[in-house]
């Protein structure tokens, strides 16, 4: 089930994933096998983490997967009370489609006047994108080439994982950032804390597209540096520097406590 979904994001995978490690008759392993379905994913690394510090507690698996998943819709609750305190720019351009963008996007309906879309190669998000985000605002699509070339007051991307040297999210996100940057725009990511772990970045998982007659082999995701990242938009509040390390802890002591 999770090998075969494309479109769903991080939480996604992890609500599918808690179910699948709570009836395992051995849950490390499985979570363990779990976090190298999609690479980059950091919500099945974070599962996997507190799953393996479960077992040296020596807790009740049931219990605490019951945890995390409450935990998980807080940190849902929280992320948009925390938008609804960020001051909202008129033009923004993104790539693809992300959850946490679109509660961006509706939480500032009204104020948010146009949104650069770029697309996401390979992906299979753009249409669903496309769709979601022209029910908000005016959406103009835009060739990944291009994000550059419109002039916008924000790039905002959502992360599908937030490690100790990288920052992860679809390919496509690191040159709009970059982008971002040399014209002057400022960026921003929104992402829930059960995304951030305290772990190097892993290689993103490759897939085939098929350009010029040749068939390339592409990563799934781009390795973001941070120091592309202006802001953090958290459950925890708007981060200006992440520290992997310490956010993990305050989950682990929700979580745990």
């Amino acid at each position: 089930m999770l090998e075969g979904e494309w479109v769903k994001g991080a939480t996604w995978y992890l609500e599918r994933a808690v179910e699948l490690v709570a009836s395992s008759a051995d849950p490390v392993l499985t979570a363990e096998r779990l976090r190298r379905v999609r690479p980059g994913m950091a919500s099945l690394d974070f599962l996997y983490l507190v799953v393996s510090e479960t077992a040296v507690r020596g807790l009740g698996l049931a219990e605490v997967t019951r945890r995390v998943l409450r935990y998980v819709d807080e940190a849902k609750r929280r992320l948009d009370e925390v938008l609804a305190e960020v001051e909202c720019p008129r033009r923004v351009a993104t790539v693809s489609f992300s959850r946490a963008v679109t509660r961006f996007l509706e939480t500032h309906r009204g104020c948010v006047e146009r949104v650069y879309l770029a697309e996401s190669r390979p992906g299979a998000e753009f249409p669903e994108a496309y769709a979601t985000y022209s029910q908000i605002a005016e959406v103009v699509p835009i060739p990944d080439s291009a994000v550059g070339a419109f002039e916008y007051d924000w790039a905002v991307v959502g992360l599908d994982g937030r490690y100790v040297d990288y920052a992860i999210n679809k390919v496509g996100t690191l040159p709009l950032l970059a982008a971002a940057k040399a014209i002057g725009a400022r960026t921003a990511a929104v992402f829930e804390s059960y995304k951030v772990v305290p772990l190097p970045a892993p290689r993103p998982p490759a897939v085939k597209a098929e350009l010029g007659g040749r068939s390339v082999e592409v990563p799934l995701f781009d390795k973001v540096p941070p120091r592309l990242i202006d802001m953090s938009i958290t459950d925890l509040g708007v981060l200006r520097e992440v520290e992997p390390g310490s956010v993990f802890r305050r989950a682990l002591e929700k979580i745990f406590i």
